[in-house]
């Protein structure tokens, strides 16, 4: 079923060797559990909703099949490994850099050679986004999340600034947790008169993109 793993602009198929980044759709169906690591079995077991169970089961088991896919190795072989600070990593491909997110039941994945990457997606929905916008911006730029969700009459400009910088943050080893607020998103992206940019964050020279597809919003950061 890679069909049903949707390529960002200018990626193509998750074929064997391919960089790039996908995005798919979480079910609540069967699990395939045999792909699975003791790891992640626990990790499910530890949710108490079957809904949440199901739905993490299968985000867990089709990101091994497209691990697998890019890496032509068995789904089953693939070690899934994170440091200190949280950030992924493939102990048995040392060249491969690999970046995860979910939100609800939407996910995504890059996978890069001899780079840095990140990615996110967010569903765009009902959140208390303005108790929030200390922890993402600094005063000034908050300023302009505001006027441009107020202008659109909608939250997508916050998830886009939201996703940008868990892309970005992620591409440098952190996450959010590294200080959304030290960066700086240009005014045209947070209006959304741009989706592309270009920025130097913690010694990285970073590519960031976004789009969105209906109340998805995508963001990756990869190095240059």
């Amino acid at each position: 079923m890679l069909q049903d793993f949707k390529p960002f602009p200018e990626c193509g198929p998750p074929e064997r060797g391919a960089e790039g980044a996908w995005f798919w759709h979480s079910a609540s169906g069967p699990v395939n559990e045999a792909v699975l690591s003791a790891n992640e079995k626990a990790r499910i077991t530890r949710l108490m909703s079957p809904e949440k169970r199901a739905r993490l089961g299968h985000s867990l088991s089709r990101r091994r099949e497209l691990l697998s896919s890019l890496l032509g190795a068995p789904a089953t072989d693939i070690v899934i490994a994170h440091n200190q600070a949280g950030r992924p990593f493939l102990p048995d491909f040392p060249d491969v850099s690999v970046s995860f997110s979910d939100s609800g039941a939407a996910n995504a994945l890059a996978l890069v050679r001899s780079r840095h990457v990140g990615v996110d997606v967010e569903t765009i929905r009902p959140i208390g986004w303005h108790a929030m916008l200390p922890m993402l911006s600094s005063e000034d730029e908050a300023r302009e999340v505001r006027n441009a969700v107020e202008g659109a009459g909608g939250l997508a400009a916050f998830f886009c600034c939201w996703a940008a910088k868990e892309a970005i943050l992620k591409a440098a080893g952190t996450g959010l947790k590294g200080g959304a607020p030290r960066l700086r998103l240009p005014q045209a992206f947070i209006s959304g008169q741009q989706d592309r940019f270009s920025l130097e964050h913690d010694g990285l020279s970073l590519r960031v993109e976004r789009f969105q597809i209906g109340d998805l919003v995508l963001s990756r950061a990869t190095s240059v």
